[in-house]
């Protein structure tokens, strides 16, 4: 990895004390900026799960819509295949009745057949029983008025077999005509209920898409939260580490002074009204590299390294040409008007380099 200006690497600084403002700066750094692998803050991630949510009930309303359609869809295909069964049952009818009266007109032909061979086939007879099938003047009169009303009834039956016979045909083709209009019926029903299927599939599956990205987004939440609650911890243990180090080091400070010579006093933070801000010129310096801030938060976009001394831990700022950002993480190097910051890559952190800024401290 390359590193411009002082080094932010491994930055931990013996003096511990002013880490007492990270307890907060956890939080903060969670709030603002995403670690250096590009995970999502909790606000955007909450906004992105309030999305998911208008789109999901959004999703459900289509689906409400499209089920109701198929139902409806479904309903008509229904009622068509009862008309279909009852012209099924009415084409049978049909047909029955059709062979009804084939048979009949059959009969009654067989019948007239049957007739004019007893009439005319008997064998040797002389000519008054070859015409009229008798062999005596009583007997042909009888024979011809059996031979009329036989021949009567059976020109009535093959009328009445005819009569139907035309009807049958009629009904058999309105039947049929009707036959057709009821299969393309059912066939555009049947096709529109697979299209409405579809889209009730589709639908569902966006529902459940959805439901499982919003999950997804409270799961990352409740990550990051319980990331900055770990923070808030480690930002615990380094304060008390620190005052319990301070606590130690209070008797050693009476030493003799006349041995050694006199050391110059920390930078003093200028004053400022609680809630006020102030503007600060320092030494911006750019980096690029993998790992985790003091306060146990991992780095990322908005993570500035300072001196607390002049900038206490838990600060917002914002550095132009940077953006908003949050004092989390201390170094040896960096002492006085000196801040580290974090960039996404090492050609970012090179085209940025070290550059004298005036930034905006917010109390």
């Amino acid at each position: 990895m390359v590193c411009y200006g002082p080094a932010p690497v491994e930055r931990r600084s013996g003096r511990r004390a002013p880490l007492v403002a990270a307890v907060a700066a956890g939080a903060l750094i969670i709030g603002l900026s995403p670690p250096s692998g590009g995970a999502d803050t909790v606000p955007a991630l909450r906004a992105r799960g309030a999305a998911l949510q208008r789109a999901e009930q959004a999703a459900l309303l289509q689906l409400y819509a499209a089920e109701s359609s198929l139902a409806r869809s479904r309903a008509a295909l229904a009622a068509l295949e009862a008309r279909s069964a009852a012209l099924a049952a009415a084409e049978a009818d049909a047909r029955r009745r059709t062979g009804i009266v084939r048979r009949s007109l059959a009969a009654s032909r067989q019948r007239l057949a049957s007739l004019l061979r007893d009439l005319y086939v008997q064998g040797d007879a002389d000519p008054i029983a070859v015409i009229l099938g008798a062999s005596s003047l009583d007997e042909a009169v009888t024979g011809i008025e059996s031979l009329s009303r036989a021949a009567s009834q059976s020109a009535r039956l093959g009328r009445e077999a005819q009569s139907r016979a035309a009807t049958l045909r009629v009904l058999s083709t309105r039947l049929a005509k009707r036959r057709g209009d009821l299969e393309r019926a059912r066939r555009d029903a049947r096709a529109a209920a697979r299209q409405l299927e579809d889209a009730v599939a589709r639908r569902a599956s966006t529902v459940a898409g959805l439901r499982r990205r919003r999950a997804l987004t409270n799961v990352q939440i409740a990550a990051l939260e319980e990331r900055a609650r770990a923070a808030q911890r480690a930002s615990a243990k380094l304060a008390a580490a620190a005052a319990a180090a301070a606590a130690r080091a209070e008797p050693a400070t009476a030493v003799d002074t006349t041995t050694t010579s006199p050391q110059p006093p920390d930078p003093i933070p200028a004053p400022q009204p609680p809630g006020g801000t102030r503007t600060l010129v320092v030494d911006a310096v750019a980096y690029h590299l993998p790992g985790r801030t003091a306060s146990g938060i991992p780095v990322g976009i908005g993570v500035i390294a300072v001196d607390p001394t002049v900038i206490p831990l838990g600060t917002r700022v914002f550095v132009p040409g940077y953006g908003p950002a949050v004092a989390a993480d201390v170094g040896t190097a960096i002492k006085g008007a000196i801040i580290d910051l974090w960039m996404p890559s090492t050609a970012r952190a090179r085209a940025w380099g070290r550059r004298t800024v005036t930034i905006t401290i917010y109390g």
